[in-house]
């Protein structure tokens, strides 16, 4: 009985098809520009005062004050931090290792600190797009969230000259035509995206081409450092693995790397000194192309189409 168990068992192997048959054939490099073995992608969110929800807690249950409204002065502070230390710490760690990164500014954010927002610009720094609040909007009608998000995009223009390419909702929660509003109003990509380790292509607005730069959540500092109060040990493994694998992958398919950093966590005087082991330790591989976001997504749009996928988003019915 067993003997003929094992026999029908090799012949089910033996009539599958081979997995290299099964599987489309894989696009050969070079994948990025000078055939640079893997993109990492620096994020360095600029979220300060940046109108977040949480601003607020009602009074202590039970009192007469339970259903007022009061400044959150912990948090506030916290995130004001971001500005006033946070950002200038990350600037010249950047100018010191050399990297170029993709700032989303929130547009209230960026009016309180104009400033701050043209220093980064003048660093040679990606300018990128954020709504007017780090607030929920894939609850919005389609009109309320082309207006949530042309706020943001004005605020910008008003402080930078610059109009975003690029795209970030809070935490990552777009609506189902928040990419269609994106091409729209005249920018190539988003990061909102943790499906791949390489950008791709959604089609919107019909047949227009919109790129998606993946933003990945367990390499996020904010996850290690607050959410989940992880050593810094633990980050830097995570980072070090992370780009090892991806490296490894990127001699035969085309790889990316998100590095996802906050004003107010990575801007910290006891993680700087991470992020910075990290980005030199990347930075000593061959082959390595620390790349703007919109820089990415040119080339993924651009000289580099023929290998980006076109896919549809996986949306629930």
């Amino acid at each position: 009985m067993i003997g003929r168990r094992r026999l029908l068992g090799s012949a089910a192997v033996l009539a599958l098809p081979a997995i290299a048959d099964a599987q489309p054939a894989r696009p050969r490099g070079p994948f990025w520009p000078g055939g640079a073995r893997l993109a990492v992608g620096v994020c360095m969110m600029f979220e300060a005062d940046g109108g977040q929800p949480a601003m607020w807690q009602q009074g202590p249950p039970g009192t007469p004050q339970a259903s007022q409204r009061f400044p959150n002065l912990p948090l506030i502070q916290q995130r004001t931090y971001g500005a006033k230390e946070g950002i200038p710490r990350l600037l010249d760690l950047f100018d010191r290792v050399g990297c170029r990164v993709s700032s989303f500014m929130i547009g209230e954010s960026i009016r309180r600190y104009p400033d701050l927002a043209r220093e980064i610009v003048a660093r040679g720094h990606e300018a990128g797009g954020r709504a007017i609040r780090h607030a929920p909007q894939f609850h919005l009608a389609k009109d309320q969230e082309r207006a949530f998000l042309r706020e943001g995009f004005e605020a910008l223009r008003t402080a930078t000259g610059l109009w975003p390419k690029g795209f970030n909702a809070q935490g990552l929660q777009g609506s189902v035509n928040t990419n269609d509003l994106l091409q729209e109003l005249g920018l190539i990509y988003s990061i909102d995206d943790r499906t791949r380790d390489e950008p791709w292509i959604q089609k919107v607005n019909g047949d227009r081409d919109f790129c998606l730069v993946p933003y990945i959540g367990h390499v996020n500092d904010l996850n290690f450092f607050q959410n989940q109060q992880r050593s810094l040990s633990d980050y830097e493994q995570m980072l070090r693995q992370e780009f090892e694998v991806l490296y490894e992958e990127g001699a035969v398919r085309r790889r990316m790397m998100s590095v996802p950093l906050h004003d107010f966590v990575a801007g910290r005087p006891a993680v700087v000194p991470s992020v910075e082991r990290f980005l030199r330790w990347a930075a000593g591989h061959p082959g390595v192309w620390f790349a703007r976001r919109d820089e990415i997504a040119e080339w993924a749009l651009g000289p580099g189409r023929a290998l980006t996928p076109v896919d549809a988003p996986v949306i629930p019915q």
